[in-house]
């Protein structure tokens, strides 16, 4: 029988190829974790409501990048430190300048925000910064940060002295449609408050040198009896309030330099360019701020402060007239008051019961001014630029005054313009202006009388006659005039001419019916024409 030989086995045994196995499975699975782990830092929060650990994620524009893992209290026990894995490929973007904040729903009369999380719950957003150097500890802004100069559009600053409420995010508009949004506010050192916006690329063109912005609140309502009117705009600035601006033709393009002004109101934009004056009034003046300033019934300004000085009998006011009627600002400009009068000459200005007193204006000449007085009563005569401006001597004025009714024939041809006494004070003179189409009916002997009333002629054994120009001259006063015919009538006359105004007429001068053409005359006086000349 042979020996067996015995030989050594050559190889692994096959029992070890299990946990060889196991080896390589759990490598594999330690480097796989390493390779999928994310990134472990932390963020300083004040608060953790609304947090969960496990649950709350952290967004960057809608994706999700880390996750919060868990809580700590800081040792100072001012702040929790929310302990978030962020994805492995954030790692680059974890910088010193990277910004996170916490997102949470909040709902108040002029801001909405984080509405998502009413269903997926608060959570952190972030973003990354342009920093080289990395840390992995950060603290949470209290609000998001403010749109990066990076953003495409066109990014302007606006300026205001006032306060105003705007928040961040709220609507930049233009003819009522959205086409940016403001990205912040701060106070600076002088008191100006500095208001940065964001416009939409698609919409720069609409922005030029003469844009101008203005606090939009929503709804604008305007009472200007007779005619109310009221705009509403979108619910996001009702809500929040906003701005609005509009851009007049021409202008330049602008870019991020340029710095505009924020008005208050739209009114206060579109009347950017009047021009700033001063008034002084009596304290009796029955003003109020944004009484109008007219001028041949015409709006051309309107005053917006009023402030009583020192001395209780004056008050001073701002107020501001449309550029285009600067040549109405010469230095002897006259400006007066105009409130409803009751008295024995009529009713006038019953507008001002309605729409408020407001200051009229006489043009004035010589070099253009800014500071005038306001008188409470109107000038003792306005001489109009055209017609026939005469001057007519009585004893008496009675119930005539400013503004009554001039007749030929039971027409009204014209009306007094005003009223003082001669320079002696032994008459009273009206100032009474024919209306251009009438002043032919005017000449040298021509006899003026007082219509205001009635006239009674007879007697207890004769027959009673009762005679008047019209029901308006029973009751407010009037003036009326007559012509002599033919040759008798004289020449026509010039601006300035004095008549004497009559009670009574006589019989004969009603009688009076010359032919005489009606139209445009010249009414220049002699000396002025050769001084023309």
């Amino acid at each position: 029988m042979e020996t067996p030989i015995i030989k050594p086995k050559i190889g692994i045994s096959p029992i070890w190829i299990l946990p060889l196995v196991a080896i390589l499975i759990g490598a594999y699975l330690i480097y796989k974790d390493y390779q999928e782990s994310g990134i472990m830092i932390t963020v300083a929060i004040k608060d953790a409501n609304g947090l969960t650990e496990g649950k709350t994620q952290v967004f960057f524009k809608g994706l999700p990048v880390g996750t919060l893992k868990g809580f700590t209290v800081s040792p100072d026990l001012k702040h929790i430190n929310a302990e978030i894995e962020m994805v492995k490929q954030a790692r680059e973007k974890l910088t010193k300048d990277t910004l996170f904040w916490v997102v949470r729903p909040e709902i108040s009369m002029n801001r909405i925000t984080g509405l998502d999380t009413l269903i997926k719950g608060s959570y952190f957003e972030v973003q990354p910064g342009n920093s080289t150097e990395q840390t992995d500890s950060f603290t949470a802004l209290p609000d998001p940060p403010p749109i990066s100069m990076r953003v495409p559009g066109l990014h302007l600053t606006l300026h205001n002295k006032d306060s105003v409420s705007l928040e961040a995010g709220s609507p930049v508009s233009f003819k009522k449609i959205a086409v940016g949004e403001i990205v912040s506010n701060r106070l600076l050192p002088d008191g100006t408050i500095e208001t940065k916006l964001l416009i939409h690329p698609q919409y720069v063109g609409h922005v030029t040198s003469f844009s101008r912005f203005f606090i939009s609140s929503g709804i604008r309502f305007q009472a200007n009896l007779p005619k109310i009117s009221m705009e509403v705009d979108s619910i996001k600035s009702i809500l929040r309030g906003g701005i609005s601006f509009f851009t007049p033709t021409g202008g330049e393009k602008v870019d991020s330099k340029n710095i505009f002004l924020l008005y208050d109101s739209m009114d206060d934009a579109l009347r950017a360019d009047d021009i700033k004056i001063h008034l002084t009034f009596s304290a009796d003046h029955g003003l109020q701020p944004d009484a109008e300033i007219r001028f041949n019934g015409i709006k051309i300004g309107h005053i917006t402060d009023i402030e009583m000085k020192s001395d209780l009998r004056t008050v001073n006011a701002t107020a501001y007239i449309d550029k285009s009627m600067e040549a109405l600002l010469g230095a002897d400009a006259y400006f007066w008051t105009v409130n409803a009068r009751f008295n024995a000459e009529g009713i006038s200005n019953l507008d001002t019961l309605i729409k408020g007193a407001y200051v009229n204006i006489l043009p004035g000449t010589g070099k253009s001014a800014r500071t005038f007085e306001v008188h409470n009563s109107r000038p003792v005569n306005i001489t109009d630029n055209t017609g026939l401006n005469l001057v007519l001597e009585t004893d008496r004025l009675g119930s005539l005054g400013y503004n009554k009714p001039v007749y030929y024939r039971q027409v009204q041809v014209g009306h007094t313009t005003g009223y003082e006494l001669s320079p002696t004070g032994q008459n009273v003179l009206i100032y009474v202006n024919i209306h251009e189409p009438y002043v032919n009916l005017v000449r040298e002997n021509t006899k003026f009388w007082n219509s205001t009333g009635f006239r009674i002629k007879g007697g207890l054994m004769t027959e009673m006659r009762i005679s008047t120009e019209s029901v308006a001259a029973i009751i407010g006063g009037g003036i009326s005039f007559s012509t002599p015919d033919k040759d008798d009538m004289g020449n026509r006359v010039a601006n300035g001419k004095h008549f004497v105004l009559h009670r009574d007429p006589n019989d004969k001068w009603l009688t009076w019916s010359p032919p005489l053409s009606l139209g445009k005359i010249d009414t220049t006086p002699p000396q002025e024409k050769e001084n023309n000349e």
